[in-house]
């Protein structure tokens, strides 16, 4: 009986031996499920949302507006014409009156030497001034004017206005190869009460107008120019 007792003894100490080994390696974490290290987490920063994203890939630096990327706006093109005084003002202002041009049309005084001229000195008479004027037109000068204000370029001859002094010379060493000595070129003043009308209409139709209404009034001068502001206009 007291080797059966010894047996069981045994049997039951090796059993509690296995139950502790079990339980002892119960407490191991099993591969992939490791505890987690509170110290080494680490939070991420928070990410951009997608119209956050969207605005910043579409900002670029030194960007300019579209508008700055456009230029500077192309200046408005008038017609001007002149220059005149005393009576054939008059006569012009009437004339351009008579187009109902409205706001389109304006007028500005020029009261210093405005370019260069070829004339032929003032005569005694306008009877005098008339007959060189024929004279002319047979020699081959089809356009002439004479001056009839009372100034000291009365009955004077017109040939021809110029903005620079060398085009004025060139004209008038043409004159001088057809037979014309007495024309001589100088600077043109005209005083305080000369004037010119500048057109904000550039169209075929209205310079086809004006240069037909210029061939009535012969040593004017008709050409495209940049518009003069008006006193309510900004610069």
């Amino acid at each position: 009986m007291k080797w059966i007792f010894a047996i069981l003894l045994v049997i039951n100490l090796l059993f509690f031996a296995v139950m502790q080994l079990g339980s002892s390696r119960s407490h191991e974490p099993m591969p992939g499920h490791e505890p987690v290290q509170a110290e080494k987490i680490k939070l991420l920063a928070e990410s951009r949302t997608a119209p956050e994203l969207v605005l910043a890939m579409t900002e670029t630096p030194g960007a300019k507006p579209a508008e700055a990327a456009a230029g500077p706006a192309k200046p408005e093109i008038c017609l001007e014409w002149g220059i005149f005084s005393g009576d054939r003002l008059k006569q012009v202002a009437l004339a351009l009156e008579n187009l109902k041009l409205g706001d389109k049309l304006s007028q500005h005084k020029i009261e210093k030497s405005d370019g260069y001229w070829v004339y032929i000195m003032p005569r005694k008479t306008l009877l005098e001034a008339q007959s060189k004027a024929d004279e002319l037109k047979k020699m081959g000068v089809q356009e002439s004017f004479i001056v009839r204000e009372n100034s000291k370029w009365q009955y004077a001859i017109s040939l021809g206005i110029f903005s620079t002094e060398e085009a004025a010379a060139k004209f008038l060493d043409q004159l001088r190869e057809r037979g014309v000595k007495s024309a001589l070129s100088g600077p043109r003043s005209m005083g305080a009460e000369a004037a010119a009308f500048q057109v904000r209409d550039t169209s075929d139709s209205m310079t086809a107008t004006l240069t037909k209404l210029k061939l009535s009034f012969p040593g004017s001068e008709l050409k495209a120019v940049e518009c003069r502001k008006s006193a309510g206009e900004k610069p």
